[in-house]
């Protein structure tokens, strides 16, 4: 552990180290509304989908769709692995840009999550998460053929806290975690770091198999040019859905 955080510090710094422009931050607000479900086929083996759309708040324009898929198996009750795809439409990063171009994306991911039960209430999730991105090749104004490739690497690390009481039904869980993305591949140059996130959050279920979230992310993201970066507010809710199809 000591040596991840060692790590993740030295990563942190490399835009400091490469970059020789002077720094520009864009501060942008947006809105991210999210449904995810997870349908259970067996308690080792359940299906995971994820849809968001993420707005600009001053403009009213869209930043981001996304979409993911990924079929997990659970080895214990701390572990389990998970394998899918993610499809995704960037628009612009800037809502009131000229060429509001929209790029695709597909990428393939791959995770192993790790959870440790520190108590009734308090649980620690780790998540180390490897993207395999492959960009629409553009000139910033259209679309050309073929796609850029590269890696991203992405810890995450969340607390878990249970406010309501161990009997209640309706169970209200407080959210924190921050999340390091790091990218790799021949085309990154100025940009080993990609962003971090750390979010907070409250999870209210309404019933066994349905809940709503809502939380504040704070997101700063560097892009390919190295001196330039984002430092963004995130207003986010999310409706959550587990369908059981297992029969036993």
């Amino acid at each position: 552990m000591r040596q991840l955080l060692f790590l993740c510090a030295f990563v942190m710094l490399l835009p400091l180290s490469q970059v020789h422009a002077q720094k520009v931050v864009t501060h942008q607000n947006l809105l991210w509304i999210r449904y995810q479900n997870q349908i259970r086929f067996s308690p080792t083996l359940n299906w995971q989908n994820e849809i968001e759309e993420r707005w600009f708040v001053d403009y009213g324009q869209r930043h981001h769709f996304i979409a993911h898929t990924r079929l997990h198996h659970r080895f214990s009750s701390d572990v389990d692995v998970g394998a899918g795809v993610t499809y995704s439409r960037q628009s612009a990063q800037f809502p009131n840009a000229a060429d509001n171009l929209v790029v695709p994306e597909i990428r393939l991911v791959q995770e192993i999550n790790y959870a440790i039960p520190v108590s009734e209430r308090v649980r620690l999730q780790q998540r180390f998460r490897v993207d395999e991105r492959f960009i629409r090749i553009n000139n910033g104004s259209e679309l050309l053929d073929g796609y850029s490739f590269n890696w991203r690497f992405r810890f995450r690390l969340q607390a878990s806290i249970l406010l309501s009481s161990l009997e209640s039904t309706s169970k209200t869980t407080l959210k924190i975690f921050d999340e390091l993305m790091v990218n790799a591949g021949s085309n990154i140059v100025y940009n080993q770091f990609d962003q971090n996130r750390v979010y907070i959050g409250v999870e209210q279920s309404l019933s066994d198999d349905i809940s709503l979230e809502l939380g504040y992310m704070k997101w700063y993201q560097q892009t390919a040019a190295g001196n330039r970066f984002f430092n963004r507010d995130i207003l986010r809710f999310t409706f959550s859905q587990r369908i059981d199809v297992n029969s036993d």
